[in-house]
């Protein structure tokens, strides 16, 4: 039976003995060595690189080495510096390689190695190698190219190995580079597809014994064992097993003599001499030992992916096996769940006296990892920090983000610790934000620690059941405020510019194109860096070939009035790996490059992928801070991702958080105006009148000011958050600043709106308090649904509009006026629909300049609808001053509507404010002023600001000297009807413009109190009327009163300001009436329609008011133009004379007066224009007063 199978063996050498490929090596890219693939009776190893060479990890799938030597002429140049590429074959034990014929195929680039040679040694190079051809040319860079090698002859004796070196020279640059390309119809089998190098010939071998013994995996309990504890097993040598264990079996494996068709033909046992075995994951093993039974019979400690036992003697006897085992043990540094797997790799046998394993490998036995077979368990039993906290600032997400891992005493990850919630706190305690965090698979990134307060030398503890672990030791120092910031998309007010311009869609990034430009962080796998957010800065193969940069431009900013200013991004590449893949950065400082260009990240370096933050202190001092980032990459798989660039300052003030309020107890207040105040988040409520020099309200953050409250900013206002201004129907809050960043939001109360059937109305008078092009009406009626609207023939309207001035009426806005831009300076008429009104919300900028409103005389009426442009009071006397000059003569001041149309207009003039110096007009507040002849401006000015509490147009009462006020009022049944008397030493019995004010446009109502001017009447109806303080000794003053026969009326004093000891005297000549009004209103029923003066007067007087008095003194005197005729007004004595004298002292015009009347009316229409003598006599008293004929 032996000799047919000694047959079989010498026609199985023959056939080897024919030229084939036996052995083919792979071409895949990176450091090597490279797969193989052989025949069964030979092993090989793969592409290494000499140490003149590097990986060219250009991410180019072919091997590729770049560095070789610039300007080298010749092979042994190329020797001497090793610039080399190099690989082996080795022959089976008994077997000889006979190498005919060698393929290659080979490309460079322009600046690579254009000439080359193979050497080959049978002593792996320990002396000189042996050329194998003569040398060779790429005589076209970029060229694929297929080189044969014929004819070679090299024997590598038994058992002998084959070491090639592949030379090459010419190299121009060192990015240079020669790369071996694959050529699919090599192969020999699927293991190695696409080969780069092919070896041809034959493999023979001359023995007589068998070659078909093999080893085999030998199923025994517990070996390999799951879940291993490698704690238990830690010796670094001296292996044993029995009777005190100290390592672990992980394989057991059985040597069989003829293989699995045992017997075999020869006589002989089989004999392992060596065997070398392939170790998954054999950096956990700290030594590796066979055992034969109990026998340790040799032993590594220094084990590697590729273990080799040498010295063996383990036998099979002839037709029969032979078991053995490996034991290991682990070290203390190892990786959870890595599952240990020998494979046998190679085995040698005698040359003679031993039968012959069927391949290289004798068959490849393989132990198993099914399930958890020889998994390393390692079991946590604290947290460890891999990544530390570092100084971070108030109220900022630390980053880098603190990262835990659960570790076992020797601070190996726990890969299976799953855990829900784990809680972080610090020692000492502090103001850390709580919040819990999950771990997965051993690991929790701590991405939202938070402080509310500054901190110095504190630590993160992280717990949970049974684990715990405590960082090293950080500060938190001071809330960070935004100067400039550029995130693509909420934040984008850091502007910036690239000198590359953008390309690419979406659909190119990670295609042959490529992309550079903003793209959405969902668009941009794989940048996945968890600080970015929406849109970022992304970038995919730049295709700059010629290494050239792009460089992206951050536009200088001021910081002049800023310190500890620092500017931080965000980055993140991917596949960066080659000299031509960087990110670097420069500062600009004061409009001037700073230093050179500082290197964020090297593609040259080990690392291909990588994130962080860059943070960039600048230096106290600098007027203006920017920013260039420039990169270059040129590889298809190459990514990279920018965010969240940021110019900052580290603040120092008065800092208010959500969770503790204002640090240290600290608020702003009245005595702060040379402090800055934070709000980083939360609800700040202004409750006070407080006074700042900064204000910065975060993203996030919201300051409301309650009414009557106001927030003064000496310097600036910086709102990235919500700032609200609130006022109810008494009370309005107000801001006052320079300078303000951002919008504001200003709740403005207004009146309801009118009953249905009202003829004169509730409604409201208003201006925006705030604004901007984007406060259309559109958008103030969509935020403020409570506009009362309606149809108006036929046409949807709005009560809310400006007044026109030639038509007398207020208008109405349709939807035609939705792009109309509520305008400051402007007041419009509206009303609110709630019950007892309500406000309405302005969005938009502060105004902090000058506004000018021009004002005209219109075709109906002189009267402009006008407003306070700001968010806080004016003040009512800087205003007069400022525009009293552009006023009606006549009609001089403000006419502010009270809500009451039937009390007539509250006119706030110069008289007004002098006994009121403190009056202010409240924020939004609409009024009407008068325009002089041909139109002028009215003029807003930032000093005119002030603060307040009071509603609108409600008199103060204050104590001036030589200022008095009276407020007489008219009333019946539920009407009133209020006139104003001022005594002010500014004023005369005369007109004086700016504190004696005429009707609104000189209508009078129906029913309605005023009065006339004491001198130069010229009959024209006074709402308000001013004269000397003096006067208060003794005047008489005419009034009117409009009123319908048969109704009773009451004249009564509504509000009094006038010194002790000055009588009030009301003198009703029809009823020969003289009442104090100051103890006793006065009622009467009047039995004809009143319409006009010269039934009462008003006497006011130090002394008591005699008999003997000048009535005439009562009695008015003017001139009406149209007819010309002097008009005198009063109850007359009998035999009253009428006299008229010009100039020149010639009596003109003489006749008696009918005394039954109380108006009497003098034709003077034959004389002249000019200046005359009115003198009335009676036999009791006599009057003189001066008058014009026009």
């Amino acid at each position: 039976m032996k000799k047919i199978y000694l047959l079989f063996t010498a026609l199985t050498v023959f056939s080897f003995g024919f030229g084939q490929t036996f052995t083919t090596i792979d071409r895949a890219n990176g450091t090597g060595p490279t797969a193989t693939d052989n025949i069964s009776t030979v092993s090989s190893v793969g592409l290494t690189r000499g140490a003149g060479i590097v990986y060219s990890s250009t991410g180019n799938a072919n091997f590729t080495s770049n560095n070789w030597t610039v300007g080298a002429t010749d092979q042994a140049t190329a020797e001497a510096n090793n610039d080399y590429i190099q690989w082996s074959v080795t022959a089976n034990t008994t077997f000889e390689i006979t190498l005919d014929e060698l393929d290659i195929r080979l490309r460079r680039n322009a600046n690579g190695p254009a000439n080359w040679q193979i050497f080959y040694s049978l002593d792996g190079f320990a002396t000189a190698g042996t050329a194998l051809a003569g040398v060779q040319n790429i005589a076209s860079p970029l060229t694929t190219t297929d080189f044969n090698l014929p004819s070679l002859g090299v024997l590598s004796g038994a058992s002998g190995t084959i070491t090639f070196r592949l030379y090459a020279w010419g190299s121009i640059a060192n990015n240079g580079f020669l790369r071996l390309i694959g050529n699919g119809a090599w192969d020999i089998s699927a293991a190695v597809p696409t080969p780069g190098v092919r070896l041809v010939g034959s493999v023979a071998t001359v023995s007589t014994n068998s070659i078909e013994s093999d080893i085999t995996i030998l199923s025994t309990p517990g070996v390999p064992d799951s879940n291993i504890d490698y704690t238990s097993f830690n010796a670094t040598s001296g292996l044993t097993v029995f009777p005190s264990a100290n390592s672990k079996a992980i394989g057991a494996f059985t040597i069989r003599d003829g293989g699995a068709t045992a017997p075999d033909t020869d006589t002989d046992g089989t004999i392992l001499n060596s065997i070398e075995f392939a170790i998954v994951n054999s950096e956990n093993i700290a030594a590796i030992a066979i055992f034969d039974g109990f026998t340790n019979v040799a032993e590594v400690t220094t084990v590697t992916a590729l273990t080799n036992f040498t010295g063996l003697s383990l036998t099979a006897p002839d037709d029969g096996t032979k078991d053995f085992f490996v034991f290991a043990t682990y070290k203390s540094v190892v990786t959870d769940n890595h599952q240990i797997q020998l494979t046998v790799n190679s085995v040698t046998t005698p040359a003679t006296g031993s039968s012959l394993f069927a391949s290289a490998n004798a068959g490849g036995a393989q132990t198993s990892i099914a399930g958890d077979d020889n998994r390393i368990e390692v079991t946590a039993s604290q947290f460890q920090f891999i990544q530390q906290p570092t100084d971070s600032n108030q109220s900022e997400v630390m980053v880098p983000f603190p990262t835990i891992q659960a570790v076992d005493a020797n601070l190996n990850q726990d890969l299976d610790t799953n855990i829900t919630g784990i809680s972080i706190s610090t020692v000492p305690a502090s103001s850390i934000v709580a919040e819990t965090y999950d771990m997965i698979n051993g690991e929790a990134t701590l991405d939202n620690v938070v402080f509310t307060d500054t901190e110095t030398g504190i630590s993160l503890v992280a717990s949970a059941p049974g684990l715990s672990g405590t960082s090293g030791s950080f500060d938190i120092n001071g809330p960070l405020i935004s100067i400039a910031e550029q995130n693509f998309d909420t934040a984008t007010g850091w502007s910036y510019t690239s000198d590359t311009a953008f390309f690419g869609t979406v659909a190119d990034w990670g295609d042959t194109i490529g992309y550079f430009g903003e793209i959405a962080l969902a668009d941009a796998a794989p940048i996945n860096n968890p600080t970015f957010s929406n849109e970022i800065l992304g970038e995919n193969d730049l295709n700059d070939t010629a290494n050239p940069f792009a460089v992206i431009t951050f536009a200088d900013t001021d910081v002049s009035a800023y310190t500890d200013v620092r500017i931080e991004f965000d980055w993140q590449v991917v596949g960066y790996n080659n000299n031509a893949n960087d990110i670097q950065y420069r500062l600009v400082i004061n409009g001037s490059n700073s230093g050179g260009w500082v290197t964020v990240f090297d593609g040259n370096g080990s690392i291909n992928d990588d994130q962080g933050r860059v943070k960039i202190d600048i230096p106290d001092g600098n007027s203006t801070v920017g920013l260039q980032v420039r990169l270059r990459n040129n590889r298809a798989d190459g990514y990279s991702g920018y965010d969240n660039f940021r110019l900052v300052s580290e603040f120092d003030g008065l800092v208010y958080t959500n969770v503790g309020g204002w640090k240290d107890n600290i608020s702003p207040d009245a005595t702060t105006g040379a402090l800055d105040a934070l709000i980083i988040d939360g609800t700040y409520n202004v409750g006070s009148n407080i006074e700042i020099d900064n204000l910065i309200i975060n993203n996030g953050a919201t300051t409301t000011v309650s009414f009557g409250q106001s927030i003064n900013a000496n310097t600036t206002i910086i709102n990235n958050g919500t700032l609200e201004l609130n006022s109810v129907s008494t009370s309005y809050s107000s801001l006052i600043t320079n300078d303000f960043q951002g919008e504001v939001v200003y709740n403005r109360h207004v009146n309801q709106f009118a009953n249905t059937g009202s003829s004169t109305g509730a409604n409201d008078l208003i201006s925006a308090p705030v604004t901007n092009s984007s406060q259309t009406f559109l958008a103030l009626r969509t935020s403020n649904t409570d506009i009362p609207s309606g149809n108006i023939g036929g046409v949807f309207s709005y009560l809310f509009g400006p007044f026109d001035n030639n038509a007398n009426n207020y208008i109405n806005y349709t939807a035609a006026d939705d792009n109309s831009v509520i305008a400051s300076g402007i007041g419009y008429r509206t009303a609110s629909t709630a019950a007892t009104g309500s406000t309405f919300r302005f969005v938009g900028d502060v105004e902090t300049g000058s506004i000018s409103t021009p004002i005209t005389v219109g075709t109906s009426s002189i009267f402009n609808l006008v407003g306070n442009p700001y968010p806080s009071y004016i003040s009512l006397a800087d205003f007069l001053t400022a525009n009293n000059s552009a006023f009606d003569l006549t009609n001089s001041g403000v006419y502010g509507y009270d809500g009451d149309a039937t009390d007539g207009f509250t006119i706030w003039n110069q008289a007004y404010s002098d006994a009121n110096p403190s009056a202010v007009i409240t924020p939004g507040q609409g009024f009407l002023v008068s325009s002089q002849a041909g139109g002028g401006t009215i003029s807003f000015t930032p000093a005119m600001r002030s603060t307040g509490t009071t509603d609108d147009f409600i008199s103060g009462r204050p104590n001036n000297q030589n200022l008095a006020h009276l407020k007489l009022q008219l009333s019946k049944g539920e009407v009133s009807y209020n006139t104003d008397v001022y005594f002010n030493n500014n004023a005369s019995l005369g007109m004086d413009s700016g504190y004696d004010s005429a009707m609104f446009d000189s209508v009078t109502p129906s029913f309605a109190i005023y009065s006339h001017l004491v001198e130069n009447n010229a009959g024209k109806d006074m709402a308000v009327q001013s004269v000397s303080y003096s006067d208060l000794d003794n005047v008489t003053i005419p009034l009117g009163i409009n009123t319908v026969q048969g109704e009773q009326a009451i004249i009564s004093i509504l509000e009094s300001n006038i010194p002790e000891g000055v009588n009030v005297i009301l003198e009703d000549n029809v009823s020969n009436t003289f009442t104090d009004l100051q103890n006793i209103d006065y009622i009467f029923t009047p039995t004809t329609t009143l319409t006009e003066t010269g039934r009462f007067y008003l006497h006011l007087s130090r002394g008591v008011l005699g008999t003997t008095d000048n009535v005439l003194n009562g009695i008015e005197i003017y001139t009406d133009s149209y007819p010309k005729q002097v008009v005198i007004k009063g109850q007359l004595e009998h035999n009253t004379t009428f006299k008229l004298y010009d100039l020149q002292g010639r009596l003109v015009n003489i006749q008696s007066l009918n005394t039954e009347n109380t108006i009497q009316r003098v034709d003077v229409s034959n004389l002249t224009a000019g200046i005359y003598v009115v003198q009335l006599e009676s036999n009791s008293s006599n009057r003189t007063q001066k008058i014009i004929l026009k």
